[in-house]
């Protein structure tokens, strides 16, 4: 059997939801949906979009469902970072994000924010 070795500091964690990178300005740039988490950054996968480049500044904005029993159904979770990788799967796109919020595993799993 081929075993290949993980280069990943992190474990991956599993993650769908509906979200948005944004530019500076709050203009869409891509959306998609979240398909995995990690302590430093998070993978979106999603087709079309604008043009986006290794080390562009983003804003990511992430609609959780909300665990609360009163209230809205969803929470969104908005945090900066990087494009760090984008992988071009014929119409789909896969972008990698480094999220600099050191609170980010904590706005994903904390029901009361």
């Amino acid at each position: 059997m081929l075993r290949v070795h993980e280069r990943r500091r992190h474990a991956r964690e599993v993650l769908t939801c509906p979200a948005l990178l944004r530019d500076k300005t709050g203009r869409v740039l891509f959306r998609g949906r979240a398909a995995d988490v990690a302590p430093g950054g998070i993978r979106i996968v999603g087709r079309g979009g604008l043009p986006l480049h290794e080390g562009q500044a983003v804003w990511v904005e992430l609609s959780l469902p909300s665990l609360r029993s009163t209230g809205p159904r969803t929470r969104t979770v908005k945090m900066s970072g990087e494009v760090r990788r984008i992988n071009v799967m014929g119409e789909w796109r896969s972008v990698i994000v480094i999220i600099f919020d050191s609170e980010f595993s904590r706005q994903l799993l904390d029901p009361t924010l």
